[in-house]
C-alpha cells in the first residue's frame, strides 16, 4: 500500500471524511478550529467554513446540497450552498463533554457518540430516531469512536478509544444493543484506535491516533491484515474512495511536515 499527501492543510484535529459520489465531493472537518471544507475532486479547489459551532461527524442525504452533522452538543444539518449549520437537537451532557464520530445506521437513523475531554468516563452513544427522539446505546464511555455494521446490518462495531478494542453488539434499528463482545483486540498496536471504515470486501481499516499508522483487519476473525505506516503521528480517520482511502489526521502535538494533512492511500 502507498501513502501519498492529497490537500495540504494544517487540521489541528481533521476529522470526519465523507465522500459523495454524486456531486464528487470530500468532505471533512477540523473539529477546535470550527472549520468545514468541500473538496471538490473535478476542480480540485478545497472550499473552508469558518462555523459559529464546530461539526464533529457528517453524514450524507439525497440532497446534494444538504447533510446532517453533529455539532458539539448534539445533532443538526449543514447547507453547503448556504454555508449555514443548524442545529436542531441539543443533547443535555457534561461540561466535560462534546459530540465526536457518528454515522448512519441502515435505515438511516444518526447514531453518534460523545468524548469526555478530560478523560473522564461520562461519555455515551445516541441514536436520533426519525421521529427526533434519542436513544442512549452505551454509556460510561471515554471516547466514542468509529463506528460500522456487518453487512447483513444486524452487528454494531463500535471503538472506544482508551480500550484499544472493537466491540460487536447484535443490532436492531428499533431495539437496545445487546450481546457485546470483544471483535478485535488491538492491545498490541502502536497508538489508539479512532475512525474506522469498510472496504469493498468488508474488511475494515482503523487509524492509529499516535500511532503513525492505518490496520486493515478481518471484522469476522479478528486476524490483522494489513499495517500501512503513516509520515506523521496522528491519523484520525479513513474514508473508502473509489479504489483507495482518504485518511484526515490530526496537527495537535506533531511537529512532522504535512501534520493535520488529509492522505490518499492505494491499494
Amino acid at each position: 500500500m502507498t501513502v501519498s499527501l492529497f490537500i495540504d492543510v494544517a487540521c489541528k484535529t481533521g476529522e470526519s471524511p465523507v465522500y459523495d459520489a454524486k456531486t464528487k465531493r470530500f468532505y471533512f472537518v477540523d473539529i477546535p478550529n470550527q472549520l468545514f471544507f468541500s473538496y471538490d475532486l473535478t476542480t480540485e479547489a478545497l472550499k473552508p467554513f469558518q462555523l459559529p459551532s464546530a461539526i464533529t461527524s457528517i453524514a450524507l442525504t439525497d440532497a446534494p446540497d444538504f447533510l446532517r452533522v453533529t455539532s458539539e452538543h448534539g445533532f443538526g444539518t449543514f447547507d453547503v450552498k448556504e454555508g449555514h449549520l443548524s442545529l436542531e437537537t441539543q443533547l443535555t451532557m457534561p461540561d466535560s463533554d462534546r459530540m465526536n464520530d457518528g454515522k448512519l445506521d441502515p435505515i438511516g437513523q444518526y447514531v453518534a457518540g460523545s468524548i469526555n475531554e478530560e478523560e473522564g468516563e461520562t461519555a455515551s452513544l445516541y441514536r436520533l430516531r426519525k421521529d427526533g427522539s434519542i436513544d442512549v446505546l452505551l454509556e460510561g464511555l471515554t471516547n466514542s469512536n468509529g463506528l460500522v455494521w456487518s453487512d447483513d446490518e444486524r452487528t454494531l462495531y463500535h471503538i472506544d478509544t482508551p480500550t484499544k478494542k472493537v466491540y460487536a453488539f447484535d443490532y436492531a434499528p428499533d431495539q437496545p444493543l445487546t450481546n457485546r463482545r470483544v471483535a478485535i483486540d488491538l492491545e498490541g498496536e502502536d497508538g489508539f484506535p479512532d475512525g474506522m471504515t469498510k472496504d469493498r470486501e468488508g474488511h475494515v481499516f482503523i487509524a492509529h491516533y499516535a500511532g503513525s499508522c492505518i490496520t486493515r483487519w478481518n471484522l469476522e476473525t479478528g486476524e490483522k491484515l494489513a499495517h500501512v505506516p503513516f509520515p506523521v503521528s496522528n491519523p484520525t480517520c479513513p474514508i473508502a474512495y473509489e479504489d483507495r482511502l482518504l485518511v484526515t489526521t490530526a496537527a495537535d502535538g506533531d511537529e512532522s511536515d504535512h501534520a493535520g494533512a488529509v492522505f490518499e492511500v492505494t491499494y
